[in-house]
């Protein structure tokens, strides 16, 4: 397995920790106390991937209770916030600060770690290059990756709710669609659909996926990525009580797939698999959190092994529409 460009959050997010700071400012009105959030902002859901009521375990961060189900093995926020401050979230000042403050002003770095490698990966699904192709980017914030396709002579949508991030690309000169993929509509179809983790957020997975599937021409390619519900940092955090600052943020990631729920999720929507993986930071995330250093190339090394056994804290899949 290749190593990764990337081996800590930091490389692509270096004021993270501010802006989590003022988020936890913005995030304290559906709070009563530190851990209990207010009755009227939240809602009681099922696992949003099968259904089930019942848990095997259950854990608490920063007042969001995550549940593990017993049925498909994913973990899943039960009470979250409801759809009301969801959306609040997505499009208000909450994301715009991340957007402000650690995306955009490393935006070249983002795209030269980030959109140079997936675009490298991707392309290798695609054999004649030299005919021009149509992409659309799902929830990609301010467009590390998509810019790469543009840069490549691709045709590039997107669909980016945060008014920040939904101006910034229209600058950039990519054609933005400033809302939900529920409100997009077209009578286009794609080569590529791109979804990087944005289904954690949905408060409907099987109709996104349904309509990620319709706007995709047969023979397509649709890619995803995921947190993961059972890896290494997951695991750990569940033990230990652990907040790794990222993956584990009950506000927003209100599901995180098991393996099992993910592949089911696609293959139910009409996708049939072509590469599944996990591309995790598990190891320098718990060295940084527990304010131990690591080696670079010890913590990569570490870091490959996990993910050869599927076992990182992102799921990425690539998924062909018949």
């Amino acid at each position: 397995m290749k190593k990764q460009s990337v081996l800590n959050a930091s490389d692509v997010k270096p004021n993270f920790t501010s802006v989590k700071d003022v988020w936890k400012q913005m995030l304290s009105i559906y709070y009563s106390d530190e851990d209990t959030l207010k009755e009227e902002y939240i809602v009681h859901v099922n696992c949003p991937h099968c259904n089930s009521s019942e848990a095997n375990s259950e854990f608490s961060l920063n007042g969001f209770k995550h549940q593990k189900c017993k049925s498909c093995n994913s973990v899943y926020v039960s009470p979250r916030l409801n759809d009301e401050c969801l959306h609040k979230l997505y499009s208000d000042d909450y994301y715009s600060e991340m957007f402000t403050k650690s995306m955009i002003p490393f935006f070249a770095k983002r795209k030269e770690l980030i959109g140079q490698n997936k675009y490298k990966q991707i392309l290798e699904f695609f054999k004649d290059t030299d005919i021009k192709k149509r992409v659309l980017d799902i929830g990609c914030g301010v467009g590390e990756v998509i810019d790469v396709f543009k840069d490549n002579h691709w045709e590039c949508e997107a669909v980016e709710l945060n008014p920040v991030a939904s101006k910034w690309l229209a600058e950039r000169g990519i054609k933005v669609f400033p809302d939900t993929l529920d409100n997009y509509q077209t009578e286009k179809q794609f080569d590529l659909i791109m979804a990087w983790n944005v289904i954690e957020h949905v408060t409907n997975p099987k109709e996104f996926l349904k309509k990620a599937f319709d706007l995709l021409k047969p023979g397509g390619l649709f890619v995803s990525e995921v947190p993961h519900g059972n890896s290494l940092l997951i695991d750990h955090c569940r033990q230990s009580g652990m907040d790794p600052k990222r993956i584990l943020q009950g506000e927003q990631h209100i599901m995180l797939y098991s393996i099992e729920a993910y592949s089911e999720l696609h293959k139910n929507a009409g996708f049939t698999s072509s590469l599944l993986q996990t591309n995790g930071l598990d190891v320098a995330t718990i060295f940084e959190c527990s304010g131990n250093e690591l080696n670079r190339e010890l913590g990569a090394s570490l870091q490959q092994l996990i993910d050869s056994k599927l076992y990182g804290d992102l799921l990425r899949g690539f998924w062909q529409k018949p």
